[in-house]
């Protein structure tokens, strides 16, 4: 059965020329204060709508001993839905990987994390290493053995700056891409690839130093245009992971109030599922590129991409998927069947899922979710966020699995 879409939205949608707004950044912490310190007691009180993750990092992960306060403070973290991971360094891929090992151990084997941050990653990829044919393959060794453990294991590279290529992505969640101090250096120096914004934004990590407050929502906003879907902005230089930012009740303030936040997609047994937190909003839309070609299906509303789907939750609390037949920026949609499921599995949190087969797509696509109001105003919209069709599922998934 085929349906037009409902011509009464036409014009109130086509009125809308609203800029996006990307919601999907959180707060990730690379603090050096133990868990239990009032500093991080600070750190973590916004919770889990403003702080995704926390590092524990413990005499620069070389305390292997046991600590209870520690322990409780990490067990507190994460049942508000913090990913809390430890913490090793690599000196630039010199250190032994034998000792790195001991270090993971040990830190799994206290406490339950959800992953390890790996420090002073060596930015060139391919470059010979003492213990193994290159860099790659050290960090791969090390990834591997995280991800060989429980939890999330979620890995973390953080070689600090910027990269020409991808080399870092199939074996790490997420990559540190900008840790630097000067927001001017950070508007001027930083060089934005075009490969970041073919990964979703989860796979990201901007850390910004010396920020005045003045400047700290502009650095947020710079830094979600930059595709980082981690942040962590401070007004410290020299104390910043010591200490708890001066405004951070309103940097967690800003990311509180993001309409869309973690949003995530994954492809399964024939069906296609969405998953995301919303802020306000009545009315949500996700639109389809299943070409991955922005240069045809529905290109208006100041979208990144062409769609040749869109799902929608409509003001009456019904969901449908639509499919395009207009030529660009006409607004001219036809119902698919596609087996349509929505709910809520928790507060303020969207799943829908539709039959892979109701798209078509061949072995990737991309898409973007915007919140509206009642009337169809547009409220909040995603950047361009990429989904393949061989996901596993993983959190923050990756190409290496052991």
């Amino acid at each position: 059965m085929h349906k037009t879409y409902h011509m009464a939205l036409v014009a109130v949608l086509l009125a809308i020329a609203l800029p996006a707004v990307h919601g999907q950044t959180r707060l990730a912490i690379p603090t050096y204060q133990n868990p239990g310190t009032s500093y991080w007691n600070s750190w973590a009180a916004p919770g889990a709508g403003a702080v995704g993750l926390m590092i524990v990092n413990m005499v620069n992960g070389d305390d292997v001993k046991y600590h209870s306060s520690v322990d409780t403070a990490i067990q507190k973290a994460r049942k508000q839905g913090i990913y809390v991971i430890g913490y090793t360094y690599t000196g630039y891929a010199t250190r032994d990987p034998s000792v790195i090992r001991q270090r993971i151990d040990a830190v799994y084997q206290n406490y339950l994390v959800d992953g390890i941050f790996f420090d002073e990653v060596n930015t060139d990829c391919t470059a010979a290493n003492t213990y193994f044919p290159n860099n790659y393959v050290y960090y791969q060794s090390l990834t591997d053995y995280v991800r060989q453990k429980g939890g999330a294991h979620i890995t973390v590279l953080n070689p600090g700056t910027y990269s020409p290529d991808d080399c870092y992505m199939s074996i790490t969640n997420i990559l540190v891409n900008w840790e630097n101090i000067s927001y001017s250096a950070y508007q001027t120096s930083y060089i934005d690839y075009p490969w970041v914004h073919g990964y979703p934004a989860d796979r990201f990590w901007h850390i910004l130093l010396g920020v005045p407050q003045a400047q700290m929502a502009q650095a947020i906003s710079l830094a979600q245009s930059r595709n980082a879907g981690w942040v962590y902005i401070s007004d410290s230089q020299l104390d910043a992971y010591k200490k708890v930012p001066v405004y951070w009740t309103a940097e967690a303030n800003a990311v509180k109030q993001q309409g869309i936040q973690s949003p995530y997609a994954v492809s399964s047994t024939g069906r296609i599922s969405f998953r995301w937190h919303t802020v306000g909003g009545s009315v949500w839309q996700i639109y389809m590129d299943t070409d991955q070609n922005a240069g045809t299906g529905y290109q208006g509303l100041n979208l990144g991409l062409g769609a040749e789907f869109l799902l929608e939750n409509n003001a009456l609390g019904d969901t449908h998927l639509y499919g395009y037949t207009g030529s660009g920026t006409e607004w001219s949609w036809t119902e698919v069947q596609a087996n349509v499921q929505s709910s809520h599995p928790d507060t303020n949190v969207n799943l829908v899922m539709i039959d892979r087969t109701s798209v078509d797509p061949s072995s990737a696509m991309n898409y973007q979710i915007r919140s509206l109001d009642q009337n169809y105003s547009a409220l909040y919209t995603t950047g361009v966020l990429p989904l393949s069709l061989n996901n596993t599922g993983l959190v923050f998934d990756i190409l290496d699995h052991p």
